[in-house]
């Protein structure tokens, strides 16, 4: 699912203008492929293939052809359609001059495609470097020889980046890397990469931003260019790369966050660039709180503390509240031996209060009576109990605080910007397409393997406290021929029990797939859409997750 999320984002996170439609055929439908061509060639060197246009309209249409040059238009990857400016030359300049096609108008039946064939004929004094050029097909003709205008009520374009071979310069450098909000009350971050590529041809930076909490445990990785053709920048211009991530919502990730962002580029000679920045997150009202607990503890333990020790000088035979004059006198009475004083035990309190228990119990054997007993003597000694219950529900506190900074991963979301729409992507999507590139995951125990045609959707929601579960059983239901839609993370409270919710018509298929998360709980969805049926499956705590 990760990676056809990636592919579905391809052509608006880099040069989105693929579709352009007026108003007054707005519901005329167009498509080509392949809509990128990356090619590495040598000067004198021929090429040959072909494009295909696909009307996916229930009436026939006429289409037309025209080549231009293409350049980098801004920062956040759009790009702008250039003229050909010698169209009669017999060795041109520029890529769109070297590619030979027909213009003639192509008639295609309805709901069915047309391969354009074409040729790219690269001169011998070719310069060295990137050349850039598109095939724009429409539904009108152009208007005019050597204008890149046309007139049409959709366009379809295919994209060419060429490569030719010698004095290539690789060489880019990352411009900005910056966090938009360096201070937030919530786990959330905007992030924005400006990479600068110096070289003649284009790059495709690659790599991700790593994200961790103060106790150095990652908290989110943000893929870029990992699995996409659209995210080159093309040479002499910046690029614009923009992502927001959010985390799950707890106070425990309270302080400073580090993101390091890593990118590689480059094909001849590999090079890698590392920058780093940091941001905090700070709840106020849950800070505030935290701390005025935090302190009115420390308060109360060190009046424990003076209570404990005073009630050691009674003991001992020690007036701690009397004035200086007195404790001048004992301190020279001590110095001269006209009086001995009895040395103060930390053992003490705690003896008399045993000793005061054992006498309570024996001086009654009714069991009524030894009861009272204990309730008076746990009154008379309140005090001491309170202060070691507040002891250990600190200590407990301070334990839950330390195991959930240091969890070595937690759920989270990231948004992929661009142009047209944003991209969420969960971290049950990454974690699973990691996992798929490093470890094969076995399958769960075999039942009943779907053979029929998947007429539902499949989402699964990991509702655990395990990041990666739901990547799990994707792994595992498409063993089994099922197709997974859609993977989520739940950031609310963690179910302890798996449920599988399903329309009402698919009761059979939702069975079985409760099957497959050890006999999960079913639950009939009351809001069914028909148009897009659909099965969720919240996994809980439950899920043998091995």
């Amino acid at each position: 699912m990760f990676r056809l999320l990636l592919t579905s984002i391809a052509v608006t996170l880099f040069f989105p203008l693929f579709s352009i439609a007026q108003s007054e055929q707005s519901a005329l439908s167009l498509s080509v492929t392949p809509t990128l061509f990356q090619m590495s060639v040598v000067p004198s060197q021929a090429w040959n293939s072909s494009v295909k246009v696909i009307n996916n309209n229930k009436h026939e249409i006429t289409v037309y052809a025209q080549v231009v040059d293409f350049a980098a238009e801004g920062e956040s990857g759009e790009g702008k359609f250039l003229p050909i400016l010698e169209p009669t030359a017999e060795s041109g300049t520029t890529l769109a001059q070297w590619i030979t096609l027909s213009k003639e108008p192509i008639l295609i039946a309805p709901e069915q495609s047309y391969s354009i064939p074409f040729t790219v004929q690269v001169p011998e004094d070719a310069a060295p470097g990137g050349h850039f050029a598109a095939i724009l097909i429409g539904t009108k003709p152009p208007e005019g020889e050597g204008s890149f205008r046309v007139s049409t009520s959709q366009i379809v374009t295919s994209l060419f980046f060429v490569r030719i071979a010698g004095d290539v310069i690789e060489d880019g450098v990352v411009r900005e890397f910056t966090v938009r909000n360096s201070f937030t009350d919530i786990p959330k971050a905007e992030f924005e990469v400006r990479f600068e590529n110096k070289g003649n041809v284009h790059l495709k930076p690659q790599g991700e931003i790593l994200i961790t909490n103060m106790w150095g445990k990652e908290r989110g990785v943000i893929p870029i260019n990992q699995q996409t053709h659209f995210g080159n920048v093309l040479p002499q211009s910046i690029r614009k790369f923009e992502f927001s991530w959010e985390g799950e919502h707890s106070f425990s990730d309270i302080g400073r966050y580090k993101a390091l962002l890593t990118l590689a580029y480059g094909e001849d000679n590999r090079k890698f660039e590392t920058t780093t920045e940091y941001f905090y997150v700070i709840p106020v009202k849950a800070t505030g709180i935290v701390l005025g607990t935090f302190v009115a503890f420390v308060l109360f333990v060190r009046w424990s503390i003076k209570a404990y020790v005073r009630r050691m000088l009674l003991l001992a035979g020690v007036e701690p509240d009397a004035g200086t004059y007195a404790r001048q006198r004992r301190k020279s009475f001590e110095k001269e031996g006209d009086v001995r004083i009895v040395k103060a035990s930390m053992r003490a309190p705690v003896r008399r209060g045993v000793s005061d228990f054992k006498g309570r119990l024996q001086s009654t054997d009714a069991f009524l009576g030894k009861v009272t007993a204990f309730f008076g003597f746990v009154m008379s000694y309140k005090l001491f109990f309170i202060s070691v219950i507040v002891l250990l529900l600190g200590a407990a506190a301070s334990t839950v605080f330390i195991m959930q900074v240091t969890e070595e991963q937690r759920d989270y979301e990231i948004v992929i910007s661009n142009a047209d729409t944003d991209v969420k992507i969960s971290s049950e999507e990454i974690m699973h397409d990691a996992k798929e590139k490093s470890v094969e995951v076995p399958p769960l125990e075999q039942t009943e393997t779907n053979e029929t045609t998947q007429a539902y959707s499949i989402v699964l929601v990991n509702s655990s406290d395990t990041p990666g579960a739901a990547g799990h059983l994707q792994t595992a239901l498409e063993q089994k021929g099922y197709v997974i839609d859609e993977l989520k993370s739940d950031f609310e409270k963690s179910k302890e029990t798996s449920v599988v919710v399903y329309d009402i018509e698919y009761q059979e298929e939702a069975l079985l797939l409760g099957k497959e998360v050890g006999n999960a709980l079913l639950s009939v969805n009351p809001s069914t859409d028909a148009t897009s049926p659909s099965i969720t499956i919240y996994i809980g705590n439950d899920y043998n997750f091995q």
